[in-house]
């Protein structure tokens, strides 16, 4: 079985990137492209996915993860019933320690604040993940708020996810208000500084 493979990448799309190892090709659904870089040699986890399609031909996806933890998330995402590969990829676009946090602390409301996760996934996944550890996260149902209010506003993950990484932002006992505004400026900033890539 396939376990990870080490390569260089050669092309990254919207939902995945090619890999070239060993002379072969590969192309990798991923969660994150972006963290990813074209031309960069790259140790990427792998799951091979198989499913006997409606005229009994095999249809293969390889779906690629930077590390071990978000590769056992996504298998623990794809034994729940409905929970099929490419929503577990979805989900897996949320910050992985924040996600795993909420799972925790059985924080529906949290998760639902996420991408690609509605109050039914969320209690699947309270139901059926067990999580045994996470690095340390300060969450409160106030950064699922800003969370929420970011992606009402417009603003992408990768911008949010800049918003939150933030240790201001994240300890911040300020109204939701004041953290919006502050967060929008700090996004605003990254973007002027080329922090935020395009």
């Amino acid at each position: 079985m396939l376990s990870y493979i080490i390569g260089k990448i050669i092309s990254i799309n919207k939902k995945s990137v090619t890999v070239e190892s060993n002379w072969t090709g590969y192309v990798i659904n991923v969660t994150n492209p972006e963290s990813f870089e074209l031309g960069k040699v790259k140790k990427i986890y792998i799951h091979k996915h198989s499913v006997i399609s409606n005229k009994n031909s095999l249809i293969e996806d390889y779906y690629g993860f930077i590390n071990y933890e978000e590769k056992e998330l996504f298998l623990k995402l794809i034994s729940l019933n409905g929970i099929g590969p490419k929503t577990a990829a979805q989900i897996l676009r949320n910050d992985i320690n924040m996600l795993k946090t909420f799972i925790i602390n059985k924080d529906i409301k949290s998760l639902t604040s996420l991408n690609s996760i509605n109050e039914r996934v969320a209690r699947q996944i309270i139901d059926g993940v067990t999580i045994t550890s996470v690095k340390s996260v300060p969450t409160s149902t106030k950064i699922a708020e800003l969370i929420s209010a970011l992606k009402s506003l417009g603003y992408e993950k990768k911008e949010i996810d800049f918003a939150i990484s933030d240790k201001q932002i994240i300890e911040s006992k300020s109204e939701l208000s004041d953290l919006i505004s502050n967060a929008i400026k700090l996004i605003a900033s990254g973007e002027e500084h080329g922090i935020i890539k395009a």
